[in-house]
């Protein structure tokens, strides 16, 4: 693998390790901020006013910093192409600090998508008495043709965020461009080239999103054709 792979393939790790996490922490923020529990509301709200408060590269330098100097446990993996054994910890702390800073915006977008629906069907949904399982699916197959263009637009984003990890001897498709410049000094080459497995990753996690979003539209219009009403003679 040429050192060029190794380093998008670092990205796409930082990128899909951090945006899984932060997915995850954006929902429950969007159900901790419609919690009927008031303390869970305060906390859900503040939590996610300062992840869209607080720029990310100062998550990620401060968890950077936190990190460094601090030995890796042997149970700690290093799924990161291109990052020393010696720097996983400084890796994941980056990680969850990217996670942290997309958090906030993703879970206010999930929510407004659920707060779309209207409160006559989430009526419905309580009056049906499914389980939670089912319940959950609905859901989220409801909610995916409003939130998913927004939310793949903030991935995109997210993805532009890894550069950060270019700040600490963490592996990123950013570090090798500027490697690569400041020891060639060929800074238009290297930074075109850059520029280039940029627009790649992100037209990926776009398209793949686009691609959600249409077989979810095409199951909705399925559901919601009207049936067939078979034609009766009727006798003069």
């Amino acid at each position: 693998m040429s050192a060029f792979a190794v380093y998008v393939a670092a990205t796409v790790v930082l990128w899909a390790t951090s945006a899984a996490m932060a997915l995850v922490l954006a929902v429950l923020l969007a159900a901790g901020g419609r919690s009927p529990r008031r303390p869970v509301r305060i906390v859900a709200g503040s939590l996610t006013t300062l992840t869209r408060g607080v720029p990310t590269s100062l998550l990620v330098i401060a968890a950077g910093t936190f990190a460094m100097g601090t030995p890796p446990p042997g149970w700690l993996p290093n799924p990161f192409p291109g990052t020393p054994d010696g720097m996983v910890v400084v890796a994941w702390s980056i990680v969850a600090a990217l996670a942290f800073g997309s958090a906030g915006h993703l879970g206010v977008i999930l929510r407004s998508a659920y707060e779309s629906l209207g409160e006559h069907w989430h009526e419905q949904v309580r009056t049906m008495g499914s389980s939670t399982r089912m319940t959950l699916a609905l859901v989220v197959r409801e909610v995916i043709p409003a939130g998913l263009p927004p939310v793949g637009a903030r991935l995109v984003h997210h993805l532009h965020n890894t550069a950060f990890a270019a700040l600490f001897p963490v592996a990123d498709l950013f570090g090798w461009v500027q490697l690569q410049a400041n020891t060639t000094f060929e800074v238009t080459h290297y930074a075109v080239v850059g520029a280039l497995g940029y627009v790649v990753l992100s037209g990926a996690i776009w398209g793949a999103c686009r691609l959600i979003e249409a077989r979810v539209a095409g199951d909705r219009r399925v559901r919601r054709r009207p049936p067939a009403v078979a034609a009766v003679a009727v006798p003069r």
